[in-house]
């Protein structure tokens, strides 16, 4: 496999933590057996083109313009961090090449970055991962699932009066699915087992305009990704995202795209995120997975009594 990284400069005549990080990582793949490049767009120091501990660099401008010294390099994956990440998308995307992001801060440019969805994003800390996954949305509005129950007419609606915003409908597993592929501004997310990749990864909001919901657990999910949800005041909604939510009557359009809006700007979204993994935390299951199975456990002596001793 060939690998190549497309950075601003590289190690040995840059050797700061980004570098050596990044080079530990492709001598880690030499040692395995592949192949690795480096395409550096800002070095002046070393040869056009020179190995060092095993990875090839090649410096652009000297050698030609990025585009070409990656054509011909053909990578199968490409590595890319800082101020390269947006032309390394970029190529990615152009040639159908997936993009390994690293990443070794939470600054601001560094989330917009990465809200550009890499095959494969590496951290150089846990804190940094926590920190990105709290404070890098999706961009869509989501519905999951798309029976007319759960809101799926009320969804396309809201779609039709806000074209500026993209949409995500999931197909969901039971009840007739309401299905429109006539909007430019609406996606259909086939139903998955990989919820956390095919839905929380892309939504920044969820939609939950449902006639009935007992409790609700795909609010539940998208908060555990930080990610604020609208909802209709069931019952059970009211009880599991309680006042970490957005409440608007199922009937009101006015009153979900007010909503919508809103939770779109970034100050007000960064709040309700927060707000959202503050909530599911009170929501820890441990005590009532604890509480269940001394339940279960009591009946077996139960069962022994009544069963066993009269039986």
């Amino acid at each position: 496999m060939q690998v190549v990284a497309l950075v601003h400069w590289y190690t040995p005549y840059h050797n700061a933590g980004s570098e050596t990080t990044l080079h530990t990582l492709l001598r880690a793949l030499v040692d395995a057996g592949h192949e690795a490049h480096v395409v550096t767009t800002s070095q002046e120091e070393g040869e056009a083109e020179y190995v060092h501990q095993g990875v090839t660099v090649h410096r652009a401008g000297v050698l030609g313009t990025v585009p070409e010294l990656l054509d011909k390099l053909a990578p199968a994956a490409l590595v890319t961090h800082h101020q390269e990440t947006p032309h390394a998308m970029q190529y990615g995307r152009t040639r159908g090449v997936p993009v390994v992001q690293i990443i070794h801060n939470e600054m601001h440019h560094t989330r917009v970055w990465l809200h550009k969805r890499p095959a494969l994003a590496v951290f150089n800390t846990l804190w940094i991962e926590r920190e990105c996954a709290r404070y890098t949305p999706g961009d869509l509005v989501t519905l999951v699932n798309l029976n007319a129950h759960k809101g799926g007419e009320i969804f396309y609606q809201l779609a039709e009066r806000m074209p500026d915003i993209e949409f995500a409908g999931v197909i969901g597993g039971h009840g007739e699915q309401v299905i429109r592929r006539d909007m430019p501004n609406v996606e259909i997310i086939p139903h998955t087992a990989n919820m956390r990749r095919d839905v929380w990864a892309r939504t920044r909001v969820l939609l939950m305009p449902s006639v009935y919901e007992s409790y609700g657990m795909a609010a539940v999910e998208a908060m555990c990704s930080g990610i604020p949800v609208i909802a209709a005041p069931t019952p059970g909604l009211l009880e599991s995202i309680a006042w970490a939510g957005t409440f608007a009557a199922r009937d009101n359009l006015g009153a979900w795209i007010s909503a919508i809006r809103s939770l779109l700007l970034p100050d007000r979204w960064r709040a309700a995120s927060v707000a959202a993994l503050e909530r599911v935390a009170e929501l820890d299951p441990r005590p009532e997975l604890d509480a269940w199975v001394a339940a279960v456990e009591r009946l077996q002596g139960e069962g022994r009594v009544h069963g066993v001793r009269h039986g």
